[in-house]
């Protein structure tokens, strides 16, 4: 009966002695790049000129909070009307666990855009730390 693992090891090793006499050593922490060419050069011009329309892009949802208040003040008003309404008992009890329902996903929503308001904040302080990081270099407009 022959071993089968040392025939394994023995070919382990030789992948990793063959790897070990690579006359190009690379190593994780080298970061060298190619020299930029023209067109990098031209590319990143035009990007320069389009950043603040990148800056604004990120900063165009202002008004989510107003769309915040405008469908809570909906589900609000939706809600008083059908306690007004005179709907017999069984259409009472079904129209109160909708609006439970609406009013749950209203939670959701405010949460969701809250997070988002948080974010784009977040975006927006860092977006300008590059334009001032990169204006001290280039002219971006």
């Amino acid at each position: 009966m022959e071993n089968v693992g040392y025939k394994m090891l023995g070919k382990n090793l030789n992948t990793i002695k063959s790897f070990l006499n690579e006359t190009e050593k690379h190593t994780v922490f080298e970061t060298e790049s190619a020299p930029l060419t023209m067109e990098d050069k031209q590319r990143f011009a035009e990007t320069l000129k389009s950043f603040s329309g990148m800056a604004d892009a990120i900063s165009g949802n202002r008004n989510l909070e107003e769309i915040v208040e405008r469908v809570s003040h909906m589900v609000e008003t939706a809600s008083r009307m059908i306690s007004e309404s005179d709907n017999d008992m069984l259409d009472k009890v079904a129209d109160s666990r909708r609006m439970k329902m609406v009013q749950a996903a209203l939670k959701d929503f405010r949460k969701s855009a809250n997070e988002i308001m948080i974010h784009e904040r977040r975006c927006q302080a860092a977006i300008d730390d590059i334009g001032e990081g990169l204006k001290k270099y280039y002219s971006v407009d």
